[in-house]
């Protein structure tokens, strides 16, 4: 099951800082985040803007090449994996998951 990007943010940023040991790839947490702001966007425009956020300032903390992690195979399985979790998710709920993802 795919870490949610709030938990892939933790991660990244834990790795960043050191202190975790199998923190997830910036491709992951690129990907998942990449995933929901695409799904979320058309459901509630409001609930992409944190994740914008969050990824502007991975970027900007961790010096990201966005361009070279989008071509990754990580990133596409990530971006992929989120974007099926929450399209196969009732209205409803994926709903809920946009605005409660960050």
């Amino acid at each position: 099951m795919p870490l949610r990007p709030v938990h892939l943010l933790a991660a990244a940023g834990l790795a960043a800082a050191g202190l975790a040991a199998h923190a997830a790839p910036a491709e992951q947490v690129v990907g998942g985040i990449d995933g929901v702001i695409f799904v979320c966007q058309s459901i509630d425009a409001k609930s992409v803007k944190p994740g914008q956020d969050l990824l502007q300032r991975a970027v900007e903390q961790r010096r990201l090449d966005l361009a070279a992690i989008r071509r990754s195979e990580a990133y596409r399985g990530a971006y992929n994996a989120e974007v099926n979790r929450l399209l196969s998710m009732p209205p409803r709920e994926r709903l809920a998951a946009c605005q409660s993802a960050w």
